[in-house]
C-alpha cells in the first residue's frame, strides 16, 4: 500500500486533497468500508460508518480506508499536514 501513497503524493494518481478530500470522504462515507494500516497486518470492517470521521482519524498515520467494491480510497499519511490527505476513485 505504501506505493498507493507515493503515486498521490507524487502525484501519479488523481485526486483530491486536503479539505477537499476531507469533504469527498465525508460524503461517501455512508456506507460499509475497511479501515487497513500500512504497517499492520489487520483489516477493520466498519458496518457501521456513523461510527467513524474525518476527526476521528485526525492523528492517524499511515491509514487507508476503503470502500467494500474498492470504487473509492481514503489516506491519511504520516505527511498530512504538508502532503494529504487523499480522496480518489476507481
Amino acid at each position: 500500500m505504501g506505493c498507493c501513497r507515493f503515486g498521490f503524493s507524487y502525484g501519479k494518481r488523481d485526486c483530491l486533497q486536503g479539505e477537499e478530500a476531507d469533504q469527498a470522504f465525508r460524503q461517501v462515507a455512508k456506507e460499509a468500508y475497511y479501515v487497513l494500516y500500512q504497517l499492520s497486518n489487520k483489516v477493520w470492517i466498519m458496518e457501521n460508518p456513523s461510527r467513524l470521521s474525518v476527526e476521528d482519524l485526525a492523528k492517524e498515520e499511515d491509514v487507508y480506508v476503503v470502500d467494500k467494491q474498492f470504487t473509492w480510497t481514503y489516506v491519511r499519511t504520516h505527511e498530512t499536514g504538508w502532503f494529504g490527505p487523499y480522496f480518489c476513485r476507481r
